[in-house]
């Protein structure tokens, strides 16, 4: 596609305060944020799987056979990696936008100004903006694919694509609290840790699980902890404590069960100029054009720790609520009835 300068007659100047209608919103990225790691190799390891121990069993050794040491035997190590990939934008403004930034459009006001009053500044800060979200949704949906020539494309591995191990599929039913409780269950079950754990997942889920929850007379507590800035919500299980949170770029009917404790973001800086720099491009003409550049990647953790739903109904069910109310001597309640009939 050929390069689109921000031009005095393209792109116009308003007065008046900026409003986005687009989604910024990036809480895994937040969430993970404190956590990031650096490396200067495209693929990089998300640990070593090895099984031990397994479901135990009680040996049967004689004393005569404990004199012949067993046959020895070794277990194995598989190393689990993952890549990171590029992320690039670009951005351009001539010469005459930049010095025309007096020249309003729409309703002109006296001594209003133009806003944003930097072109270039607005026009980078709407890149950032995109490309966080970018990776907010590479992070989730990242379909692997790992490059063997220039020409191939480095994809990072979301969560959706990694986790295989613990998953459910809903069939189109709504996902309620013993739904999250067996899925702790598997997840206890492939032998990974429960604490912490919490589940990404859409409104509709959301709304679902709180009206579970008030069915089933339980509470799901509100802000219940805070990790970077994020407030989660929590609810308690036969296993233990899931936090809850609204995520976002989850694909529809998804939701996942998340050990955000093992989950990071990979950055691959450029020597000399670090991660996600924006630095200016040659001049071909009456105008600057720069670019921003960054490569990150995610390290999931071991996938069995965490747990996937896929198929959940997009519809939210309404609870049929069954607590009853008595008033004590209310003679329209049949009991109290009863009882002033045999009291006459």
């Amino acid at each position: 596609m050929a390069d689109q300068f921000a031009t005095s007659f393209g792109v116009l100047n308003y007065s008046g305060m900026l409003f986005n209608k687009g989604n910024t919103r990036t809480p895994l990225s937040s969430i993970i944020g404190s956590r990031a790691k650096t490396t200067n190799h495209v693929e990089f390891v998300t640990g070593q799987e090895y099984t031990a121990g397994g479901d135990g069993a009680q040996p049967a050794i004689s004393e005569t056979a404990s004199l012949t040491a067993p046959d020895a035997s070794v277990v194995t190590r598989a190393q689990k990696t993952n890549v990171t990939q590029i992320f690039q934008e670009s951005v351009g403004i001539s010469y005459a936008k930049q010095s025309n930034m007096g020249t309003l459009s729409g309703v002109n006001i006296a001594n209003q100004t133009a806003n944003p009053v930097n072109e270039l500044d607005f026009q980078v800060a709407t890149k950032v903006q995109k490309v966080n979200r970018d990776i907010e949704y590479t992070f989730i949906n990242g379909a692997y694919n790992k490059a063997t020539t220039d020409s191939e494309v480095n994809k990072t591995r979301g969560l959706v694509t990694a986790i295989t191990t613990n998953t459910t599929a809903m069939g189109s039913k709504p996902l309620g609290l013993w739904d999250i409780a067996d899925m702790v269950k598997k997840i206890y079950g492939a032998n990974a840790p429960t604490d912490g754990l919490t589940l990404w997942c859409d409104a509709t889920t959301l709304f679902q699980i709180n009206a579970d929850a008030v069915q089933n007379g339980l509470t799901v507590v509100p802000a219940a902890r805070e990790i970077n800035g994020i407030a989660l919500s929590s609810v308690i299980t036969p296993i233990g404590v899931v936090y809850l949170y609204l995520g976002e770029c989850l694909p529809k009917g998804t939701a996942l069960l998340l050990n955000l404790s093992v989950i990071a973001p990979v950055y691959q800086p450029v020597p000399g100029k670090g991660n996600f720099f924006l630095e200016p491009l040659a001049k071909t003409g009456a105008g600057e054009k720069y670019q921003l550049f960054g490569q990150i990647g995610l390290d999931h953790g071991p996938e069995w720790y965490h747990g996937k739903f896929t198929g959940i109904s997009q519809s939210f069910t309404k609870p049929a609520y069954s607590r009853s109310v008595f008033i004590a001597n209310d003679a329209s309640n049949p009991v109290n009835t009863k009882e002033v009939a045999a009291g006459a």
